[in-house]
C-alpha cells in the first residue's frame, strides 16, 4: 500500500517569530502569486486567524487576482507552543491534538484580538468554553503593533509589495480587530473589511474612537476602504454549546443583546453618511442569508476579495 504523505501548498512560505513588542510567537504563512510582480509592486491580503482562514483566502485569490499576495497571521501548531497555551485552562480530559490545538489558538486569539475589559463586564459576555481572567484579554494595541511594525517589514523583505495598497480581513474577534485599526490607524491599509464584528465587546468599547475617525475622514485626512459583512442568523440561538455551565434561557438572551447583525447595520449607516474625500468608501452592508456566524466568514471571504481587489 502507498504510504500517504503530508500536504504542502506550493509557492507558500512561512515564517515564526517572537515579537518584540509583546513576547509573543506568532506564524506567518505567506502565498505569493504565480506572476511575476507589477512595476508598482504586488497588492496584499493580510488575513487574521490564519488557521481558519489562510489556505481558504489563498485559493480565493489565486483563482480571481493575479497579483496580490496573501498574508496568514497565526500562531505556531507545535506541540511546545500549544501545551504552554493551554496551561491556564487547567485540566482538560479528553484532548487530543487536533483538540488541543484548537483550545490554544483560540485561547491565544482571545487576547490578540480583544480591547481590554474589566471584571465586572468581562464576566457577563458571551465566551463559551473560556473562563477568561482580565490579563487574558486586552493585547489588540500590541497586536495591530505587531503587524504593522514586524509583520509588513518581514513580507516587504521577501517580495515586492505595493504599500499604498493592502487589505486586512478579519472575522467574529477579528472583525472586531479590523473595525478597531479602522478607527485609530486608517492609514495603515488601503481597504478594511470587517467580517461578522463582535461590536459587542467590552460594551461596545470598539466605538469610542469612531468620532475621531468620522472627524479625520470629514476632513480629508483619511480615505479608507470599508466593507462590512454579516451572516443574517448571527442573532438566531443555536443550542448551548457543550461544556458551557449555563441553561438554554441565559444563553439565548446573551445571543441576542449582541445585536451582532443591527450593532454593524447602524455602523455601517454611520460610516456611509460621511462625506469624505476622494476614495473614501463604505460598501453596502453585507448581510449573507441563511449564514450563521461560524459559515459567514467564507462568503464574507469571496465579498472582500471582489471588493479590495476587483
Amino acid at each position: 500500500m502507498t504510504q500517504a504523505q503530508p500536504v504542502s501548498i506550493p509557492n507558500t512560505r512561512r515564517i515564526d517569530f517572537v515579537s518584540g513588542i509583546n513576547g509573543r510567537q506568532y506564524s506567518i504563512s505567506v502565498a505569493l502569486p504565480w506572476l511575476p510582480a507589477p512595476e508598482s509592486g504586488y497588492r496584499v491580503l493580510y488575513v487574521l486567524d490564519a488557521h481558519a482562514y489562510f489556505t481558504s483566502a489563498l485559493e480565493a485569490v489565486r483563482a480571481n487576482v493575479r497579483d496580490v499576495v496573501v498574508v496568514g497571521i497565526g500562531y505556531p501548531s507545535d506541540p511546545a507552543f500549544v501545551k504552554k497555551a493551554i496551561e491556564p485552562l487547567g485540566p482538560l480530559p479528553g484532548l487530543n491534538e487536533l483538540t488541543s490545538m484548537a483550545y490554544a489558538f483560540g485561547l491565544t486569539r482571545m487576547y490578540d484580538l480583544s480591547l481590554p475589559v474589566s471584571a465586572d463586564v468581562l464576566a457577563k459576555e458571551n465566551i463559551p468554553m473560556f473562563n477568561l481572567t482580565t490579563e487574558q484579554v486586552g493585547g489588540l494595541d500590541d497586536f495591530l503593533a505587531t503587524i504593522e511594525t514586524e509583520v509588513k517589514p518581514r513580507v516587504a523583505e521577501m517580495v515586492s509589495i505595493d504599500s499604498s495598497n493592502q487589505a486586512i480581513f478579519g472575522h467574529s474577534l477579528g472583525g472586531l480587530a479590523v473595525l478597531h485599526a479602522l478607527f485609530v490607524e486608517p492609514n495603515a491599509f488601503r481597504t478594511f473589511i470587517a467580517a461578522s464584528p463582535s461590536i459587542w465587546w467590552s460594551e461596545k468599547a470598539v466605538l469610542a474612537n469612531e468620532d475621531n475617525f468620522s472627524a479625520a475622514v470629514v476632513a480629508g485626512a483619511v480615505s479608507p476602504r470599508v466593507l462590512v459583512t454579516m451572516g443574517s442568523e448571527e442573532e438566531t440561538a443555536k443550542p448551548v454549546p457543550a461544556g458551557l455551565k449555563m441553561d438554554q434561557a441565559e444563553f439565548d438572551a446573551r445571543i441576542r443583546s449582541g445585536r451582532m447583525v443591527e450593532n454593524a447595520r447602524e455602523l455601517t449607516a454611520r460610516l456611509q453618511a460621511l462625506r469624505g474625500s476622494n476614495g473614501y468608501q463604505v460598501e453596502d452592508y453585507a448581510v449573507f442569508a441563511k449564514q450563521g456566524h461560524g459559515l459567514a466568514a467564507w462568503p464574507a471571504l469571496g465579498r472582500a476579495i471582489d471588493f479590495a481587489f476587483n
